[in-house]
């Protein structure tokens, strides 16, 4: 009996052991399918503050959206490591930690994790969507193309303000050194900054130090003049590949610097920098958060727009103003004041002002009582006078009841005919509300009235679905909860479209707030005009591939016509070369026979001859640049227009030119041989067009806009009407005789041929006698 006792004992005590390590599992399991995957991919390492407050931001939103949210980050460090290999071993780290987790959103900070991400989501991240923060315009253009279900925070910085605060703080100011690194982003952050400053005050002078060992910026910035700042963009690397950090590198030249150092972050703050319009990286991660939790409560991460705001608090320390002798009224306004000596006033002015309002206040509310009981003592006197005048007010009462009676039969006429309007309405109309689960959120909506239309749109029969909810009724989940949310918090109407893939339906919507715990919605079906514009579009596609097969033709066309100029062209020189040889022979031979008149016509058809030969050459030239490849390299411009210049000054060597570089001509990618064509070209025009000018003056510069940099060629020669500008760029066509200027009218096509096929765009502007000015652009080096 005892064995028997101890056998159903055992069995007991494994069959609860297997119950409860069953519903841990099941319980495991259920946690893992409703809480959220959520992977922080940071493109720096761990400790670099601008990582590390991005990181902070995200997790604070993620951890107060939802406490069971699973939150993994993982650290590049491509600040330290920016290889190939680097990037093959984080693949295969990141592709093993989660090959068996489902990642619901990927959050990036910086370019290179965007750009990892972008590469690999499918691979390694579910094909999560991805919100990143930390990336210029510049970068998202470049990294994204291609790319869909993403959206983000644009970093602007805010070298304006910086600039605009540094003017305000030093009104002397003549000279700035921008310091930022070569990387991608500290070039893009450099050109953006130096822009800026050149719109505040083009007379400013600028110092860049990003081809320089540590040592020897420090060493520069030591020797700054009095009327000089420093102003640090983004810096973690010298020249020569040194790296320093964020935080040390602003001590170091604050140490090094007798002029004030201004800053683009907020990391520059407590190490040196003396203030700015600093960009925040914790309301960086912060937006970005915000944008993830959208896309996890079931937002549509293509239809969220990418967020621009400028991020940015104008701070300045209170310690290194003091130390620079800055008057505290130059600062500007609404700026924030750290490391300021403690002041009860200050510290305390919300409780002084309180009181002081307070006081105040009794007072008032002393003198207004006693005023109100002066007031009352008389008001019991006139009611007294007044009785009789109640009397004969009752009769306007009877009046005004007899007016309200009137408004009342209105409001019930006009009752009637919304009530008509519910009715009759062909829209669907339905006032709903929403259902809340235990912690506050909506997770459904009831229907509380709906109105006939509701029927033809919905194909469902009113008296079935009041009372109910959305998942009674169709038995798939609402997508517009969030909307509903926002209209009951904001009381702003929304309209907005929706699909649901379940039943293939579209429905398009206007929403709007009733009351505290109502909304009203007005929607139709639109699944048939969906249907009709995704036709369109399919015939959009097939035009788009016939046009790209006509294109496809018209170039054949064209290489053939260009082949068959080559042709001609060759054909024709050997003809021409013939008769203007036996014209040299008739001329040398029978000169005394030929006469005056027989020399002059003989010379003619050699010069005709002469100018043929040379228009056939051109058009070689041009039929030659407009087939020939690209072959891009890095071309120092200045260089190439003052070799050209020493080139074309040696063949005028009885005339006084004179060449003026006024701005520093950048290094360009472009194709050599190519690129010297055109500045061959269009010096040429300016040498030959001042030839009437005892001084020939041809200046030379650059300017950089957003994306490309604009080189201008001006001279002070014959000039034209713009009004014939149209005709510049055409072949053979010329705005002047040949007895006033020699040509054939192809150099500026050839030019233009050239530029178009480096991506950039060539113009001119001129005026009758005053000179003209040739502008032609270049994208940026990449």
């Amino acid at each position: 009996m005892r064995s028997k006792h101890k056998i159903v004992s055992l069995f007991c005590l494994l069959f609860i052991m297997a119950t409860m390590f069953y519903n841990a599992e099941v319980l495991k399991i259920y946690a893992d399918e409703t809480s959220h995957n959520v992977l922080i991919l940071n493109s720096y390492h761990r400790g670099l503050s601008w990582t590390d407050k991005q990181t902070e931001g995200i997790i604070d939103v993620l951890e107060e959206y939802d406490h069971d949210c699973n939150i993994f980050v993982e650290y590049m460090d491509w600040k330290n490591h920016p290889t190939e290999e680097n990037l093959k071993n984080i693949y295969q780290n990141l592709k093993y930690k989660f090959a068996d987790k489902k990642i619901d959103v990927v959050i990036t900070t910086d370019d290179a994790a965007l750009d990892f991400a972008l590469e690999n989501r499918e691979e390694i991240f579910s094909s999560a969507p991805i919100i990143f923060s930390g990336v210029n315009e510049g970068g998202i253009k470049k990294l994204t193309q291609g790319y869909s279900s993403f959206t983000g925070i644009t970093e602007i910085v805010n070298p304006e303000k910086t600039v605009a605060g540094a003017l305000q703080l030093k009104p002397d100011l003549q000279e700035i050194y921008v310091l930022f690194d070569n990387s991608e982003s500290g070039i893009s952050t450099g050109e953006i900054t130096i822009q800026a400053i050149r719109n505040i005050d083009s007379s400013i002078k600028i110092h860049t130090l990003n081809d320089k060992s540590i040592k020897d910026l420090l060493q520069q910035v030591s020797l700054a003049s009095d009327n000089s700042i420093i102003l640090i963009t983004t810096y973690y690397m010298d020249f020569y590949g040194t790296a320093i950090g964020f935080e040390d590198f602003s001590r170091l030249v604050s140490q090094s610097s007798k002029v004030p150092v201004f800053h683009l972050y907020d990391f520059g703050l407590n190490n040196g920098a003396i203030g700015g319009c600093l960009l925040n990286g914790k309301l960086q991660g912060e937006s970005a958060a915000e944008m993830a939790v959208r896309v996890m409560e079931g937002e549509d991460i293509n239809q969220i727009p990418l967020q621009s705001t400028i991020n940015t608090d104008c701070m300045f320390d209170y310690q290194l103003v003091e130390k620079f002798d800055i008057p505290l009224d130059r600062i500007p306004e609404d700026s924030i004041i750290i490391n300021k000596p403690f002041s009860f006033f200050e510290a305390y002015r919300s409780l002084v002002v309180t009181a002081i309002i307070i006081f105040c206040l009794l007072v008032v509310f002393i003198i207004v009582l006693a005023t109100y009981l002066r007031k009352i003592s008389r008001m019991n006197d006139e009611l007294q006078k007044n009785h009789e005048e109640l009397v004969a007010s009752d009769n306007k009462l009877r009046q005004q009841f007899n007016e309200l009676t009137k408004t009342q039969q209105k409001l019930i006429s006009s009752e009637m005919r919304y009530s008509m309007l519910f009715e009759k309405m062909m829209n669907a109309f339905c006032v709903i509300e929403p259902v809340m689960n235990d912690r506050g959120k909506i997770v459904d909506i009831r229907f509380v009235v709906v109105n006939p239309g509701f029927r033809a749109q919905m194909g469902v029969d009113t008296m079935e679905i009041e009372g109910k909810t959305w998942m009674e009724v169709n038995k798939y989940p609402n997508k517009n909860l969030k909307i509903y949310h926002d209209i009951l918090c904001t009381g702003a109407a929304r309209h907005f479209d929706t699909y649901y893939p379940s039943v293939n339906v579209y429905y398009s919507a206007n929403a709007f707030k009733i009351s505290e715990h109502q909304i009203g919605v007005v929607f139709n079906n639109i699944t048939e005009y969906k249907q009709a514009i995704k036709e369109i579009t399919i015939l959009n596609e097939e035009l788009e591939q016939r046009v790209i097969e006509r294109t496809e033709e018209l170039q054949s066309a064209v290489n053939e016509l260009e082949a068959f100029t080559h042709t001609v062209s060759h054909d024709l020189k050997s003809p021409l070369r013939a008769v203007d040889g036996y014209s040299r022979i008739l001329w040398e031979d029978f000169e005394a026979k030929l006469g005056e008149e027989g020399v002059e016509i003989i010379n003619y058809i050699r010069h005709i001859c002469t100018d043929m030969i040379e228009m056939i050459n051109k058009l070689l030239k041009y039929s030659t640049t407009t087939k020939a490849d690209i072959v891009k390299e890095e071309v120092n411009i200045e260089e190439q227009f003052k070799s050209i210049y020493k080139e074309i000054k040696s063949a005028h060597s009885d005339r006084h030119i004179i060449l003026t570089i006024e701005t520093g001509l950048p290094v360009v990618h472009a194709d050599r041989i190519m690129l010297r064509q055109v500045i061959y070209n269009v010096l040429s025009n300016a040498v030959k067009f001042t030839q009437n000018k005892e001084k020939a003056i041809i200046t030379v510069g650059c300017t950089i806009t957003g994306a490309e940099y604009i080189f201008y060629i001006k001279d002070n020669g014959a000039g034209f009407d713009m009004d014939s500008s149209g005709k510049l760029f055409g072949m053979f066509q010329r705005l002047h005789a040949n007895d006033e200027f020699e040509g054939t009218g192809i150099g500026l096509v050839t030019v233009k041929k050239i530029i178009q096929r480096h991506g950039g765009r060539v113009w001119i502007e001129g005026k009758t006698d005053a000179g003209a000015t040739v502008y032609f652009t270049l994208p940026f080096s990449q």
